[in-house]
C-alpha cells in the first residue's frame, strides 16, 4: 500500500450512501427508431402500413417481455407541434410499466407512419430514492408524453 492512500478493500475504511430527501438517482433513456425496410429492398408504402397495424396489435397487447398490457394506448393525433395528416400519416401511442429483477421503469411509445417510413420514439426511466434499484419509482405517463411532444416534430422532420 503506497503511504496516503487508503486501500479501498480495508475493513476499517467506512463507507455510506445516504440519499438524504432528494433521490439520488434518475435513470431516463430515449430512443429513436426509423423502419423504412433495407437498403436494397426499401419498403414500399404497402409494407409500412402492414407494419404499423402488426407493431400496434402487438404493442395494444404486451408492448415488453417484461411487462404486461399498457395501461395507456390510443391514436396519436398531435405529438408536439406535429398533426397528423399533416406531419405524419398515423400515429399510436402506449405506456406501460416493466419489471426487471425487481427494478421497475416506465415507458412511453409513440409509433409514427409517414410515408414509408415507420418512426418509434421511446422513453423510459425511473426515480430510485435510496441504494436499492427495486425501490425505484417508474416515470409516469405525463413525463413521457412530455419527453415525445419534445423530441417528435425534430424526429418527423428527418424524414424526407
Amino acid at each position: 500500500m503506497r503511504q496516503g492512500k487508503k486501500d479501498r478493500l480495508d475493513p476499517a475504511c467506512k463507507w455510506r450512501n445516504n440519499p438524504g430527501d432528494v433521490p439520488p438517482f434518475r435513470f431516463r433513456d430515449l430512443s429513436i427508431a426509423y423502419d423504412a425496410g433495407f437498403k436494397e429492398f426499401a419498403a414500399s408504402l404497402q409494407d409500412a402500413k402492414q407494419s404499423f397495424a402488426t407493431k400496434r396489435r402487438s404493442d395494444y397487447r404486451q408492448p415488453s417481455a417484461f411487462g404486461g398490457a399498457p395501461s395507456v394506448k390510443g391514436s396519436i393525433r398531435q405529438v408536439g407541434t406535429a398533426n397528423a395528416g399533416e406531419h405524419f400519416d398515423e400515429g399510436y401511442y402506449v405506456y406501460y410499466v416493466y419489471e426487471i429483477g425487481e427494478a421497475k421503469r416506465g415507458e412511453g411509445k409513440a409509433v409514427l407512419r409517414k410515408g414509408n417510413v415507420v418512426i418509434t420514439i421511446s422513453f423510459s426511466g425511473a426515480d430510485v430514492p435510496g441504494r436499492s434499484m427495486r425501490d425505484g419509482k417508474p416515470i409516469g405517463n405525463a413525463a413521457a408524453q412530455a419527453a415525445i411532444d419534445l423530441v417528435a416534430p425534430q424526429a418527423i422532420a428527418a424524414v424526407r
